[in-house]
């Protein structure tokens, strides 16, 4: 390998007029290795006779970079990584001025780093050269932006996942100053109980409850209504009075109410969120099937990440999409284990499998399959076994077909 193969220029270096004569036209690629603020890109034409590396800080300098490739006056392909927000601002102004857009995997970048000179080193400028290799190599895919629906899904799925998150986390927070000031509440209401919020948001402490038991009360009556029993109540009520509980301090019982309204706030945040994401799938007819076997929130998490199984070609495309198809390390007498690949989206995945939980639970055929095939040493695998199975589904599902378990698994067959 030739010394100083990745030097780079600064972009107001090189010579826009002589390039744009030496091109005369002719169609470049523009592989840009997309960073927070120093991005490193490499400009080519189809026979590698006209190349340039070189390097420019965004934002300030991406004016500059934007005017001087528009000056060339020539086709133009940008390919940019799949991964992270630093370049869509980058992209978004490359798409404005009517350049194709391809997309490279950021895995596979990583994992070519010794292929094509040798050496097991990456950084920005190699990156770059890579990303260029590989649009050559046809190894890049065109970029297909989110439409204004997905976009929109997928502010409502980031919204709802702040809200979640938030709240559970506050939850733990929650659970640690009751088990410290009011151990027993713990035992009587859940953490999650609105009751429990109220109480807190208005008294702080069980100290000030008991002090306020008749108003406190009439509270959890009012707020319980139906759901929460007399009995219950007063042993709530009781429990505050006699508590083993460290006494709170000020500054502790205003903790308390704070954190109460952070829950208070989050939930209803949360809710209003997920009914939203509801009504988005309930507007879309060709995906009530969908969305009633595996929810509403769970289908328009899928589409937020691209992942519209009407989109793929086959049902095994979709299930590679999500990362469940399987990977293998075998050499000689060594047969490694069979796992999932897990590229795509983790988040996705997650809501995958609390669907295929759910399913488990309301479906006796996926139930009377589960049984048959757990091992009881490793339960999840089945788990998992089923989720590669319902994401299969999911590509007829998509397409407005009614979810048949017999269809899904053998052992079903046999049962029918």
């Amino acid at each position: 390998m030739k010394k100083r193969t990745y030097k780079t220029k600064k972009v107001n270096q090189i010579n826009w007029n002589l390039l744009k004569a030496r091109l005369a036209g002719e169609e470049v690629a523009l592989a840009i290795d997309i960073a927070k603020k120093k991005q490193f890109a490499l400009l080519f034409n189809k026979s590698n006779d006209v190349s340039e590396l070189f390097r420019w800080s965004h934002p300030e300098e991406t004016p500059a970079v934007l005017e001087a490739i528009n000056s060339l006056s020539c086709p133009v392909v940008v390919i940019v990584e799949s991964t992270s927000t630093y370049g869509d601002a980058i992209r978004f102004q490359f798409s404005q001025l009517g350049f194709d857009i391809h997309q490279a995997s950021a895995k596979r970048v990583h994992d070519a780093k010794e292929v094509y000179d040798g050496v097991p080193s990456l950084h920005d400028a190699k990156s770059a050269t890579i990303i260029g290799r590989f649009y050559q190599d046809k190894l890049t895919t065109p970029w297909r932006e989110l439409t204004e629906e997905e976009r929109r899904l997928n502010a409502l799925r980031r919204e709802f996942d702040m809200h979640q998150g938030q709240y559970q986390r506050n939850k733990g927070r929650l659970e640690a100053f009751l088990s410290r000031h009011w151990p027993e509440v713990t035992y009587l209401l859940d953490l999650d109980s609105v009751a429990l919020e109220h109480l807190l948001i208005k008294y702080g402490s069980a100290r000030q409850i008991a002090d306020h038991a008749k108003e406190a009360a009439l509270e959890m009556k009012k707020i319980g209504r139906n759901m929460l029993k007399a009995e219950k109540i007063n042993q709530v009520i009781e429990s505050a009075k006699t508590t083993l509980g460290v006494p709170c301090t000020e500054a502790e019982l205003l903790y308390f109410q704070a954190l109460a309204r952070e829950m208070a706030h989050s939930r209803v945040q949360g809710n209003k969120a997920k009914k939203t994401l509801e009504a988005a799938i309930d507007s879309d007819s060709e995906l009530y099937e969908m969305g009633r076997l595996i929810g509403r929130v769970t289908t328009a998490v899928l589409l937020s990440f691209h992942l519209d199984p009407r989109n793929f070609d086959c049902a095994q495309s979709f299930q590679k999409a999500l990362g469940l198809n399987l990977k293998e390390k075998s050499s000689g007498r060594y047969i490694g284990q069979l796992k999932l690949t897990k590229r795509g989206s983790a988040k996705a995945r997650q809501y995958l499998y609390f669907a295929a939980l759910r399913l488990l639970q309301r479906d006796p055929i996926v139930k009377e399959w589960y049984l048959k095939k757990m091992d009881p040493k490793a339960k999840n695998k089945t788990v998992i076994a089923l989720m590669r199975k319902l994401s299969k589904a999911l590509w007829h599902v998509g397409r407005g077909q009614a979810f048949d378990a017999t269809k899904l698994l053998s052992v079903a067959k046999k049962a029918a």
